[in-house]
């Protein structure tokens, strides 16, 4: 897996544009468009041409409407693997260096707010066996997919959230 995938995936359109192919398991750009309503759609089509150049996303389908071909996209149901050190370490650098990128941009804008913007991180350690961290993993899940279904409205903003989980030291 190289810099070129990670950098891909990690862009804060990209990762919409999955998040919506997540939720709908499959889509036409128009039905993106409805979900990302703050993207132009040239800047939509040209984030799904990335996507599919890198293989993240596949065309499922394709109808032709009114002249114009009308593709249906779906994730590709292989990810990344990260079953081997080696893979998975750049990945976590990487997406840990896009987190801090996304504060610094944060805080260098005019006028910050954290408290007003609900700026938050946090840590806790949690006493879990494998099978209630799977049951909480699920629950979490549950609550993002919530979060992530919601439509664009007046008063709603993108939050990003990230879970990061690694096994503490024991004293």
């Amino acid at each position: 897996m190289g810099k070129d995938f990670i950098d891909i995936v990690m862009n804060p359109v990209r990762q919409r544009i999955i998040q919506a192919l997540m939720i709908r398991k499959e889509a036409t750009s128009a039905q993106i468009l409805e979900q990302l309503k703050d993207v132009s759609r040239a800047s939509l089509y040209r984030h799904i041409k990335v996507l599919l150049d890198a293989g993240v996303i596949q065309v499922v389908k394709e109808e032709t409407r009114r002249g114009a071909v009308e593709k249906t996209y779906m994730l590709n149901e292989t990810p990344p693997d990260t079953s081997q050190p080696e893979d998975a370490y750049p990945l976590i650098q990487n997406a840990l260096l896009h987190i801090s990128a996304d504060f610094a941009r944060y805080f260098a804008q005019d006028n910050p707010d954290p408290q007003k913007d609900l700026v938050s991180i946090g840590s806790a350690i949690l006493m879990m066996n494998d099978e209630e961290y799977m049951e909480f993993l699920k629950q979490y899940g549950a609550l993002i997919m919530k979060g992530m279904q919601n439509p664009p409205e007046e008063g709603r903003k993108p939050r990003k959230v990230t879970l990061i989980s690694i096994p503490a030291e024991e004293s």
